[in-house]
């Protein structure tokens, strides 16, 4: 009997240990995953209110990773298994897929804490990372773009930037890529094409998306300002009007552009030299020479033989000498007509004032005259 009772006792005292081993691990359990929970919501409050992830590079023991373009959830594990963030890559696939985060990873270069759990981490990878934006005006060279581009802090490689901008057939996808006209002495064969505008970059983005960036910028500028269609009717081809129009960029304001144009156009039909200070100055920028109001006989032998000289030739340049902008664009593509400037088909010459705009002349003596006057008023 006594033994019966004992045992009765041993069950129910086994019983009782059980039921609050089971009621301490649910509660335990239960306030983890309230925990848990409460911190996905917080942090999604805070992602959501700012616009971005809370975690930054200076944010205290932050890991930097950067998720490729395309990347699957399988990928991303194994990037973050790399970096030490996780130590379970079947666990974080499985509650990635049970909690609707595979196929919503967004790439780029995101920041991550050794403690977050696989949810916040998946939380921060659905966000779009902070993007870095840059603004390019109108008139840079390549190489000013690529300036631009390292003060930002882009980690892109140079030389293999370098390389893509030599190489068109790259992009080959792009309709103006195609009409890119191959000359040995052109610099850089898709300088002229990185259209002036506000772009957003990651600070990892690889050298091919970087200039795709600007092609898809620019392929679409071109498609929607018909100028496909304008450079036929002047007889020129899309690649010589961009060149045209990058000296047009640098040679004065934008009210005078479609002057400009002209002047350059009608120089073009007579077979002259364009004779455009604008090249000379591409060439000492080039040189880390300082720009010049005017062109001195010493830049001419200077740059003697150099074929963006445009004093020596009676052409066009290689290529752009920059990326213009629409307005100087336009200026070659709709110049000024005799109904907007009487006598636009004899106009010549331009010379510099000295104040930002220029003094348009038809004949070389009226042009050699207004020469003397700006330079003597500039004299101290």
């Amino acid at each position: 009997m006594s033994r019966k009772i004992s045992k009765t006792i041993i069950i129910l005292g086994l019983i009782l240990i059980i039921i609050a081993v089971g009621i301490f691990g649910y509660y335990t359990g239960y306030n983890f995953v309230t925990a848990q929970n409460e911190r996905l919501y917080n942090l999604s409050r805070v992602i959501d209110a700012e616009g971005k992830s809370p975690v930054t590079d200076s944010t205290p023991n932050s890991i930097e990773i950067y998720v490729p373009r395309n990347s699957d959830t399988d990928d991303i594990t194994d990037i973050l298994l790399e970096n030490g963030l996780i130590k379970n890559k079947f666990a974080f696939k499985v509650i990635s897929k049970f909690n609707g985060f595979d196929g919503n990873y967004r790439s780029g270069t995101h920041y991550l804490l050794p403690d977050m759990s696989y949810d916040e981490m998946m939380l921060v990878l659905t966000r779009r990372p902070k993007p870095v934006k840059i603004t390019f005006p109108e008139g840079l060279t390549y190489s000013e773009v690529k300036e631009r581009l390292r003060k930002a802090g882009l980690r892109f490689n140079e030389d293999i930037l370098d390389e893509m901008m030599r190489r068109p057939n790259l992009f080959v996808d792009y309709d103006f890529i195609q009409e890119i006209q191959y000359d040995p002495n052109r610099e850089w064969l898709m300088q002229g094409y990185l259209w002036p505008d506000t772009y957003e970059f990651d600070i990892n983005e690889s050298e091919e998306s970087i200039l795709r960036k600007f092609f898809n910028n620019t392929e679409a500028k071109l498609k929607s300002g018909n100028y496909h269609e304008r450079v036929e009717k002047i007889g020129l081809s899309l690649d010589q009007a961009i060149t045209l129009a990058s000296l047009v960029q640098k040679e004065g304001p934008m009210s005078e552009m479609p002057k400009i144009g002209r002047v350059f156009l009608n120089r073009l039909k007579q077979e002259m030299p364009l004779q455009s200070c604008a090249t000379i100055n591409y060439l000492r920028i080039e040189d880390n020479l300082k720009p010049v109001l005017w062109v001195t006989n010493d830049d001419l032998t200077r740059y003697q033989d150099n074929p963006y000289n445009t004093y020596d030739i009676d052409a066009l340049p290689p290529g752009p000498i920059n990326s213009p902008g629409t307005v100087a664009l336009e200026g070659v593509l709709w110049p000024a007509t005799e109904r907007s400037w009487k006598g636009a088909n004899s106009y010549l010459y331009f010379v510099a004032k000295g104040d930002g705009t220029n003094d348009f002349s038809k004949t070389l003596k009226e042009h050699q005259k207004k020469v003397e006057k700006y330079r003597d008023m500039q004299k101290p």
